[in-house]
């Protein structure tokens, strides 16, 4: 039997599913060439680098593209060749009636009996391939939305990386344009965290970020975002918040880190944070709001850290 795109897609799905690798766009397109036996097309190098996650996708979107269209050559020869099958059983059945000939009618039935079973044949054949593109389809659609997910969050951490904050933060701020609302932002910076990793090594400071990720977590709201921007900086995002309230947060963890030491190889680390609030303004972008709160965090740091500092 001819491998088609959709049986190829479900065996691509099991195999990475079996070799533990994520389906990315990259992995899948790397994985169905592996299978199939195709060559894999080249292309011109664009003029612009493409986005990480982006990588690979046109190649993903054309095989899709392709199952669809496999499904549709399916669906229109299914209604072509029952079609035609019909009409062939309602002569057979028209000639049935009118005929006297004992012998005719045997034969008449004999071939009204096949055309069902032919009819039958071709439902029960019809049904069963798209019920495998379907599965296919959604294997496809629900590892699709796991690696998209995979791809805003930071790997360590869980929290959102730099591409999630660019998502999540342009909408909250176009919601709370929309709503006539107060956004607040703040920026953590740990203090000390080179000093960490040099007395205690870098698998100390690994579990300081995850440790410190689920304090944040734990002063958080529902509503709140939290971000790894880089390295021991994080950004809270936090919708429907004005300065005081924001400055009450991160108060609020200031307390649990100050009681809650990291535990590592039956030793007590404990570290303090930096933390610049900006609020946005009118009119303000992203991009001028982080800068704001970034401002703010250094300002927090000269002033001789575990120090929270508001934007001007």
């Amino acid at each position: 039997m001819a491998q088609t795109p959709n049986v190829i897609g479900t065996a691509v799905m099991q195999l990475l599913k079996d070799r533990g690798e994520p389906a990315t766009p990259e992995n899948y397109e790397r994985t169905y060439y592996e299978l199939s036996g195709l060559p894999r097309p080249t292309a011109p190098a664009p003029a612009v680098e493409p986005a990480p996650d982006s990588a690979g996708c046109g190649d993903l979107l054309a095989m899709l593209r392709q199952m669809l269209r496999e499904i549709t050559d399916k669906t229109e020869h299914l209604a072509n060749d029952l079609g035609e099958k019909n009409q062939g059983l309602s002569e057979n059945v028209s000639s049935l009636k009118s005929s006297r000939d004992k012998k005719e009618i045997l034969r008449l039935l004999s071939t009204v009996v096949m055309q069902a079973g032919s009819i039958h044949s071709t439902v029960e054949s019809s049904h069963q391939e798209l019920l495998e593109t379907r599965q296919s389809l959604n294997t496809m659609q629900a590892e699709l939305a796991e690696t998209r997910q995979l791809l805003n969050e930071d790997a360590l951490t869980g929290a959102l990386n730099r591409r999630g904050l660019d998502l999540t933060l342009s909408r909250e701020i176009a919601r709370a344009e929309r709503g006539d609302a107060r956004l607040s932002l703040a920026m953590l910076d740990l203090d000390h965290f080179k000093k960490i990793n040099d007395d205690f090594g870098h698998g100390a400071g690994d579990q300081m970020l995850m440790h410190f990720t689920s304090l944040i977590r734990s002063v958080m709201r529902k509503s709140d975002a939290l971000v790894r921007y880089g390295g021991e900086e994080f950004t809270l995002i936090l919708p429907e918040t004005d300065a005081r309230g924001a400055h009450f947060v991160l108060g609020r963890l200031q307390q649990v880190m100050s009681r809650t030491p990291l535990n590592y190889e039956n030793r007590q680390i404990n570290t303090t944070f930096s933390a610049g609030v900006a609020t946005l303004r009118p009119k303000e972008n992203g991009h001028a709001l982080l800068r704001r709160a970034d401002e703010a965090v250094y300002a927090a740091k000269n002033a001789g850290r575990n120090a929270i500092k508001m934007a001007r």
